[in-house]
C-alpha cells in the first residue's frame, strides 16, 4: 500500500518517506514524511491529489489498517 501511494505521489512531484519507530513509547508505529519543493507545489499537489484516483484509493486502503495519530506541517529554513 505504501509503495502504491509513493508511486502516486511521485507523479505529482511529492517526495514520500516511510519509517518505523524502533524505540520510545511509539515503538512499532509508522512515521511518514511527505515533502514538497515549495508552497506553490504543495498547493498544486493538494488540488491534484483530490482528483487522483490512485491516491484516493491508496488513502482508503491505508485507512482500513492504520489510524493517523497526528499531522504536523513544518517549513525548512535554508540558512
Amino acid at each position: 500500500m505504501a509503495k502504491a501511494l509513493k508511486t502516486a505521489y511521485l507523479k505529482h512531484g511529492i517526495d514520500y518517506r516511510l519509517s518505523r519507530f524502533q524505540t520510545s513509547p511509539n515503538s512499532g508505529d509508522w512515521f511518514i514524511v511527505v515533502q514538497y519543493p515549495d508552497q506553490a507545489a504543495y498547493q498544486q499537489a493538494q488540488a491534484a491529489i483530490v482528483q487522483d484516483r490512485e491516491c484516493q484509493q491508496s488513502f482508503a486502503e491505508i485507512a482500513k489498517i492504520a489510524k493517523r495519530i497526528s499531522r504536523e506541517m513544518v517549513i525548512d529554513l535554508d540558512l
